[in-house]
């Protein structure tokens, strides 16, 4: 954690101080912010304030916990023994130079609209506000800039993991040409299988086995591949692939994520086409809206991304067939603690700032959906999923090409 960067945060949003609070681990944040591998058994604080050495909370037999705390919030160590002690050492640890804070920031989020970062049990807020009598405020963006800006070697582990990836899928869609070419049978598990050997031959790591979905699976976002629904895939079918990995290099190395939807014939169906590029023109529209408004000076808030991409989908008519968020955080893990590009599961009201990443992921989903013209309907799942790299005035889409048409396998 850079201090300065913190505390001119603070000052610059008029919030007096950071209050962090973890008990038994509760609070990750504050783990990662006091640079702690466990939390200790009883409740701690620590204040940073907008000007000064950040203070410490700690109880009275935790001093062995707290004796190898992160260089950047090194201060003061108080200690409290008891409830009626610690009550009184939160109302005199959260001070300014004018007197009491005023305004402090802890993990929580109005109407648990950021859950991502509502670490903050109700009593505790209701405490700090009892014996404060101050306002305490989300502190959604300085979690994100704390955990969720990348340096340069982090985002040079994801521009290697992102041409991988990329390798990786097109490895899996040239298994599915070679075999129906050949008329020999290919299933979802053998094609996951297929990048999963790439990942291992080029030692990347992922969370979990990627997506291989055909058909009506694609239809459902989180299908989850398995040999336990053995599915072949056919000339006729529709094929999505959506795979992630990170270089095991450092803990640090970041994750890339991209999805692709292939069709198993000569010539795309119109009707997927015609969907298809209604995700492409939602998607584009989201990179565009990000790049002139960050061109012209102005903050961009991840429900506003979303909503660009949402409404070019829903003014096509599919609506209601992209029941997701448009895209989510991306870092060291798959989903990192950054902002979300969310306006329907949540709003997202944390703004880009540069060297954080995040996906754009639009979808349709339909799963009863006949789009060859056979007599039975086959389900239907299309999803393009690319990356993006905040700067001061643009973003980069770090997963180049981007796909402007369902790949034709046949």
């Amino acid at each position: 954690m850079n201090l300065s960067i913190v505390q001119d945060y603070l000052r610059t949003n008029d919030v007096d101080g950071w209050l962090l609070y973890d008990f038994r681990g509760s609070n990750p944040v504050a783990l990662h912010v006091a640079g702690l591998a466990t939390s200790g058994s009883r409740r701690w604080f620590l204040w940073i304030p907008a000007h000064g050495a950040p203070i410490w909370l700690i109880h009275a037999i935790e001093s062995a916990t707290f004796a190898n705390v992160a260089p950047a919030v090194h201060g003061t160590m108080r200690q409290y023994v008891g409830w009626r002690q610690l009550e009184e050492a939160v109302a005199g640890l959260v001070m300014t130079d004018q007197g009491p804070a005023r305004r402090i920031a802890m993990e929580y989020s109005p109407d648990n609209a950021i859950p991502y970062v509502s670490y903050v049990d109700a009593g505790m807020k209701e405490l700090v506000e009892r014996v404060t009598h101050a306002e305490i405020v989300s502190s959604a963006d300085l979690v994100q800039m704390v955990q969720a800006v990348l340096n340069e070697a982090q985002i040079a582990s994801h521009r290697r993991a992102a041409a991988d990836c990329l390798a990786a899928k097109d490895a899996a869609f040239a298994l599915i040409r070679t075999r129906l070419q050949s008329q020999t049978p290919v299933t979802e598990v053998e094609v996951q299988q297929c990048i999963m050997d790439y990942f291992a031959m080029a030692n990347l790591a992922c969370d979990h086995p990627p997506i291989v979905a055909v058909n009506a699976h694609a239809a459902n976002p989180h299908y989850a591949t398995s040999a336990l629904i053995p599915t072949f895939i056919k000339p006729g079918d529709m094929v999505l692939i959506d795979l992630w990995s990170r270089e095991q290099t450092t803990p640090l190395d970041c994750y890339a994520d991209i999805t692709w939807v292939g069709y198993c014939g000569s010539e795309v169906p119109a009707a997927v086409r015609e969907k298809f590029a209604v995700l492409a023109a939602g998607r584009d529209a989201a990179v565009r809206f990000c790049n002139e408004r960050l061109a012209a000076g102005h903050v961009v808030y991840g429900y506003e991304v979303d909503d660009a991409c949402r409404t070019v989908i829903a003014d096509a008519g599919y609506g209601d067939a992209f029941f997701h968020r448009t895209g989510h955080s991306l870092g060291v893990t798959g989903h990192y603690n950054g902002v979300n590009i969310d306006n329907l599961e949540t709003r997202d009201r944390r703004s880009l700032i540069p060297n954080i990443m995040f996906t754009i992921e639009p979808g349709i989903y339909l799963p009863a959906d006949n789009f060859d013209d056979s007599p039975t309907p086959k389900g239907l799942g299309l999803r393009t999923e690319i990356n993006c790299l905040v700067f001061p005035d643009h973003v980069e889409v770090t997963t180049l090409p981007l796909q402007t048409d369902v790949i034709a396998l046949i």
